[in-house]
């Protein structure tokens, strides 16, 4: 059975970009939200917006594992950082690796314009070159 892709107009909130970002992130417990490890593990955006990024991970991460996250957008100087819930896990086709969508759950208000802001500029500018 072929899977039909969606073709109608955007019904997200928040435009996406491409985006090769460091994130820092941690799996907390769902009881009291404390790291389940005291380690935190390093990887890379593939994807942001100001709902959520999409993030490879070495590991499976089972669904609705609430992360505490720090990434640092380009043209940014300080991090962001915040709480997310993972919603969607597949793995990367021949690679030992998954990429993760995770939405955010909490993060300061100021930080999602921000990266909202970001998306946009970096958006316009793809179609500005296109022109």
């Amino acid at each position: 059975m072929r899977k039909i892709k969606y073709t109608g107009p955007e019904r997200r909130r928040y435009l996406r970009l491409l985006s090769h970002c460091v994130v820092k992130y941690a799996k907390l417990s769902k009881n009291n939200l404390r790291p389940l490890v005291s380690l935190t593990i390093k990887s890379y955006t593939k994807e942001i917006s100001a709902a959520g990024i999409k993030f490879i991970a070495r590991k499976k991460i089972p669904m609705r594992t609430i992360i505490e996250f720090q990434f640092k957008i380009p043209e940014v100087k300080r991090p962001i950082n915040g709480l997310g819930e993972v919603v969607r896990i597949k793995a990367r086709a021949g690679r030992r690796s998954y990429n993760v969508g995770m939405k955010f759950t909490w993060m300061q208000q100021k930080n999602i314009d921000l990266i909202d802001g970001y998306v946009r500029k970096k958006r316009m500018q793809q179609v500005i070159k296109k022109l």
